[in-house]
């Protein structure tokens, strides 16, 4: 699979899963209810159009590409008068956040609100000083400012570009973004930047089926295929990602709403290569 095709494929589920708001999962013993979102991580080094790529996720699924977001940028600020003023978190529900040269280094302080999002869809904090309180609503959703406390519950699922090195000395933060993460690491073949370079697209994404967020159910029966499908890939590791690998093949499972062994393959063997 070419690189266009790769991310073209994951790029598909991932602003798919965005409509789902939970799936509960019939395992062995009891249920586990697991968040709908499937986020990415495109690392290559400069050269290799991620800002391009971008672009092209942002015409196709109408969403804006954000780079070198901040903290503020992300969650949300207040203004000389007090005012709130909700951040992409909010902005983005029930989209794609895109964001461009993610900065991966130990003194980005984006990396700690976004883990909490990226995970449970929650963030809040204590503001520490006279905030008028407000509160914006969508059905399920919301962005609140209640005394002196920011509180947003959004849903999203995210892309996240980076020209940084993140194979050695792994801040604990970053380890524990690119655990929520499937990362794709990728570089251009010369024929593919010779095509972009006259006008081709390098993505060539299905058109996505959903119109408004909905919950998932998967059996007992299916998640047992989920699971041997995983176990089944050669020198599977155990310790790296299982769960995450088998938690983002549900969620392929819940866009596609059909078992898709290739697409389990890919993915877990995204995870393991991570």
């Amino acid at each position: 699979m070419d690189t266009g095709e790769l991310i073209s494929k994951m790029a598909y589920l991932c602003y798919s899963s965005s409509f789902i708001r939970t799936i509960t999962i019939t395992q062995e013993k009891g249920q586990k209810v697991l968040r709908g979102n499937m986020h990415l991580f495109l690392r290559a080094d400069s050269g290799n159009f991620k800002s391009t790529i971008l672009t092209e996720l942002g015409d196709y699924f109408k969403v804006d590409r954000i780079e070198l977001i901040t903290s503020a940028g992300l969650v949300g600020t207040i203004d000389k008068n007090m005012n709130a003023i909700p951040g992409e978190c909010w902005r983005v529900r029930n989209k794609l956040l895109l964001l461009d040269e993610f900065n991966v280094e130990g003194d980005n302080n984006c990396i700690q609100p976004l883990l909490p999002l990226l995970e449970d869809q929650m963030f809040k904090k204590s503001i520490g000083r006279m905030v008028i309180d407000m509160t914006e609503k969508d059905k399920d959703l919301f962005f609140q400012v209640k005394k002196g406390e920011l509180k947003v519950k959004t849903r999203f699922s995210c892309v996240i570009c980076s020209m940084k090195k993140i194979e050695k000395n792994r801040s604990i933060n970053l380890n524990a973004l690119l655990s929520r993460c499937i990362v794709i690491p990728y570089e251009l073949r010369d024929d593919e930047i010779r095509d972009i370079m006259n006008g081709h697209k390098l993505l060539n994404i299905e058109k996505c089926q959903f119109k408004k967020p909905f919950d998932v159910h998967i059996s007992r029966e299916d998640y047992k295929k989920i699971m041997d499908a995983v176990d089944s890939y050669p020198g599977l590791n155990v310790k790296k990602q299982y769960a995450r690998t088998i938690g983002d093949c549900c969620r392929a499972f819940a866009v596609l709403g059909k078992h898709d062994f290739n697409t389990y393959f890919m993915i877990t063997k995204l995870h393991q290569e991570a």
